[in-house]
């Protein structure tokens, strides 16, 4: 064998080896810039993934009006405009309530913090003491300049302008991915040039559809059922304003691990405000833990089951991912975003691996 064809096996091995060095390389550069271009692009992909996520959801029922043969865009507008009326109303008959609350949340906040201070008098009496040490040692009180920051009604103002834009984006967004999901799929599918590719490319965004329209409906059902769980129980006690927080609750059940963290804080903060007693309180703020523990051990697991395809290690890295990504939106959309992931990953040879990663 000549000189020549003896080192021409390990040439080509080092350049098959800088190949997949390059194939790595371009392949993180991607994912990083990715991420940048989800961190910065925020304010314009949060309402476009929320119109999608709810095209999914209301995907059902566009389909049940379409088979009593009502075009696509009346079922679409009748879904979405429907729901966005009945939202409105809860949010009137909740808005007063709410204003209430945010009106005394000073004095709220006050009232709480002198029930929790009779709570901790070991703790407070250790307080004076440290303080009589310091005045005794010279300590004197530091002065201290104070920036005036924009009043309550403005930041509400302003974050409630934002919310109102943001939302109308949203709802006819959402119309329009409903009325011409069909017509979407198609021209998209007619940029590839085989049959055997628009084929799949339908398939495969069907399956996608159907999997995220079951998840998204299934997951909407348990945050209603533990809504109104919670309606019962803060009524059976006495709670002022029970609907409030029961949608409260509802509302962050979507948001994995952290919601029900925030619902007990939320909801003892105001038990101890309403009542003069401990009593109360303990009861509101251990019905909601048993109502959120019987939600993740028996009612979850029995309603989504295998429907949700995503082991506990994804679920976590994917809330933490999104929310740093997109903050408080993204900490919502964490669990479908990450299970449309894990969905498309199937459906593609290449990242198969990824999806198998995620599965439970």
């Amino acid at each position: 064998m000549s000189p020549s064809a003896s080192s021409s096996g390990p040439l080509r091995g080092a350049r098959a080896g800088q190949f997949q060095i390059a194939i790595v390389a371009l392949v993180g550069t991607f994912l990083v810039l990715a991420v940048g271009a989800l961190r910065v692009a925020a304010p314009l992909l949060v309402p476009i993934a929320v119109a999608w996520l709810l095209s999914q959801l209301f995907a059902p029922m566009v389909r049940g009006l379409c088979r009593f043969r009502i075009r696509p865009p009346i079922a679409a507008a009748i879904a979405v405009f429907g729901f966005t009326t009945i939202t409105l109303a809860g949010v009137v008959l909740l808005a007063t309530p709410a204003a209430a609350w945010v009106a005394r949340a000073p004095e709220t906040l006050s009232r709480v913090e002198r029930k929790v201070r009779n709570l901790i008098q070991p703790i407070q009496r250790l307080e004076r003491a440290a303080q009589k040490v310091e005045a005794a040692t010279g300590g004197g009180a530091a002065q201290t300049v104070a920036v005036q920051k924009p009043g309550m009604v403005q930041r509400l103002s302003g974050t409630t302008a934002s919310m109102t834009g943001a939302g109308l984006s949203v709802i006819f967004l959402t119309y329009f991915l409903l009325a011409y999901a069909p017509l979407f799929r198609s021209k998209l599918a007619d940029l590839l040039p085989k049959r055997v590719e628009r084929a799949k490319v339908e398939g495969a965004l069907q399956e996608i559809e159907v999997q995220m329209s079951r998840y998204l409906l299934l997951n909407t059902v348990v945050s209603v059922m533990v809504g109104l769980a919670t309606w019962l129980v803060l009524l059976a006690i006495g709670m002022p304003n029970a609907a409030l927080w029961a949608v409260l609750a509802g509302v962050l059940n979507f948001i994995p691990y952290l919601g029900a963290v925030v619902t007990i804080i939320v909801i003892g903060l105001a038990a101890l405000v309403s009542f003069d007693t401990l009593r109360e309180p303990m009861l509101a703020v251990g019905g909601f833990a048993v109502i959120n523990m019987l939600e993740g051990n028996l009612l979850t697991p029995l309603l989504l089951g295998a429907k949700l395809p995503l082991n506990p290690v994804a679920l976590f890295v994917g809330f933490l991912f999104w929310s740093w990504v997109w903050g408080i939106p993204g900490a919502i959309l964490a669990v479908p975003m990450t299970v449309l992931i894990k969905v498309a990953c199937d459906r593609i040879e290449a990242t198969r691996s990824f999806a198998l990663l995620l599965d439970n």
